[in-house]
């Protein structure tokens, strides 16, 4: 690495999608979450037969239970990734990440991408290290710069959009 002891920071590299960017994801999300509501309504509505009726309700019950956490993890992630988006807007200061490191690696079953680690030094504060997937197979070459945002007071960055 550099021979600098520096913590590991994290941050977004995309702007977080709103729902109606994602509509077909978004469309499936909302049938597949609300299979467990809807048994549970037909189990208490009598609408099933007695026989079947507790172990419809009992299905209900737990996919209505794992419906409720997957919203609330949905939504406590969205929330935290657009707030550190917003605070990086508004605080955030222009750095130069310096790469110490990059490699071509897999990121699906048949995209390679490129993980590159930085090291990135803001004026006040120490150094941190950081690493990110590229999306493309580019080749980064060891000791470029690379244009980031910091927030001054966190350990939170994002790649720069647009280096201009």
């Amino acid at each position: 690495m550099t021979g600098v002891d520096a913590p590991e920071a994290e941050g977004p590299v995309n702007r977080p999608a709103s729902l109606l960017q994602q509509p077909l994801w978004t469309a499936l999300a909302l049938v597949v979450l609300s299979a467990g509501p809807l048994a549970l309504a037909a189990g208490l509505s009598r609408r099933v037969p007695d026989d079947d009726r507790l172990g419809v309700i009992v299905t209900g019950l737990a996919l209505t239970a794992l419906t409720l956490v997957v919203l609330a993890v949905a939504i406590v992630g969205t929330t935290r990734d657009r707030r550190v988006w917003r605070d990086l807007d508004t605080a955030g200061v222009r750095a130069l990440g310096r790469v110490t490191s990059a490699e071509r690696v897999w990121c699906g079953e048949d995209d390679r991408c490129t993980r590159v680690r930085m090291l990135v030094t803001v004026p006040g504060r120490p150094p941190f290290t950081t690493s990110h997937l590229l999306p493309d197979e580019r080749v980064v070459d060891v000791g470029t710069s690379i244009p980031v945002d910091v927030h001054p007071t966190r350990n939170i960055f994002r790649l720069v959009d647009d280096p201009s």
